[in-house]
């Protein structure tokens, strides 16, 4: 079945039922609505970093581990800038794009509710531990996740591959299929889904023609989100 971009959410391939046993978010684009912000800098910083006739999409790169962007474009193109300095780019801009950015609304509400049903949660992204430490102190959310991985800092292929799941999925206790998994990029949501984890693509922002065909659920809106999580969590179908 395919999405249709008017509802507020759309089953994909919700054909499964399964118990929610830990409930894990992205950062950029879902806990904060960075992705529309790092989208437009994006652009500025490829432009620098590539040669001038290049054809490269930020949404291409959005949710890839920034080194990894660099590793996956420098087989493709020949880079005007070292990878370090690529890093620089997008570190330059980190404070900017978040001072920007908004919690998603109701989250703490539902982060409360969760908690209430006693399930682990964690925190899965792209974005280096600097980054995220920005995110969690200026939205109060220091010690609400029981697992927090940053690509970054894990020995394994990052989005679009799943093993970052696999990961969160091991420090949580539970198995990658028992995980309700939020995500909003196309390479987020392909590793959320390539996992086995009931995927929800969050779509709210910036998300024009991205691919999230992979995803079990589409869903425009925060109110509509906070709904379908619990629901989820609370056995619906």
């Amino acid at each position: 079945m395919n999405a249709h971009q008017g509802d507020s959410y759309s089953t994909l391939r919700g054909e499964r039922r399964r118990m929610v046993a830990a409930v894990v978010f992205d950062m950029d684009g879902v806990i904060v609505d960075t992705e529309q912000y790092w989208v437009e800098e994006e652009a500025a910083i490829l432009d620098e970093a590539l040669p001038a006739d290049h054809d490269v999409d930020p949404h291409d790169i959005t949710g890839i581990n920034v080194h990894e962007q660099y590793e996956m474009l420098s087989g493709e193109y020949e880079m005007q800038v070292d990878r370090e300095e690529y890093f620089d780019l997008f570190d330059a801009k980190a404070e900017s794009v978040y001072a920007r950015a908004d919690l998603l609304e109701g989250f703490h509400d539902l982060l409360d509710a969760l908690d209430e049903r006693d399930l682990p949660l964690g925190v899965c992204t792209s974005s280096y531990p600097r980054w995220i430490e920005i995110v969690f102190e200026s939205n109060d959310l220091q010690d609400r996740f029981d697992a927090v991985l940053s690509a970054a800092e894990e020995p394994v292929p990052g989005k679009p591959e799943p093993d970052l799941y696999e990961r969160v999925a091991d420090e949580l206790g539970v198995e990658p299929e028992e995980m309700l998994v939020v995500e909003d990029s196309a390479n987020g949501v392909a590793a959320a889904a390539a996992a086995g984890a009931y995927t929800i693509a969050y779509a709210a922002n910036a998300h024009d023609g991205i691919d999230h065909s992979p995803a079990d659920e589409v869903i425009d809106s925060a109110e509509r989100l906070r709904e379908r999580v619990l629901a989820l969590v609370d056995g619906a179908e």
